[in-house]
């Protein structure tokens, strides 16, 4: 991670604390999970019955609250932050077996 989004997200914890009241809605915070699920804007706003616009305007204004520029930032973000459970179906640490040729 570049020095650039520690600091980034460093700012973001210490405004959020002092304000006393969370960063994002409710509703940001259901994009936000949907996001690290894998899910596209147009299946976003399926679940969430609202257009995909919505969501688009939705994720640009957690980008602004949180100081992230993409989803990828956001889920490092998101990560760091416990806004969001470990990941389901994430690689194990563990070397795969080779194949054998014959």
């Amino acid at each position: 991670m570049t020095t650039e989004a520690i600091n980034t997200f460093s700012r973001s914890s210490e405004s959020g604390a002092r304000s006393g009241k969370p960063l994002l809605s409710d509703r940001e915070m259901e994009v936000v999970q949907l996001v690290a699920q894998g899910f596209h804007n147009k299946e976003i706003g399926g679940k969430l019955f609202i257009s995909e616009q919505t969501v688009k305007n939705h994720l640009h204004n957690i980008f602004d609250k949180l100081g992230v520029s993409d989803r990828l930032e956001l889920m490092l973000y998101a990560m760091h932050h416990r806004l969001i459970d470990k990941p389901e179906g994430t690689l194990a640490l563990t070397p795969l077996s080779p194949k054998i040729h014959k």
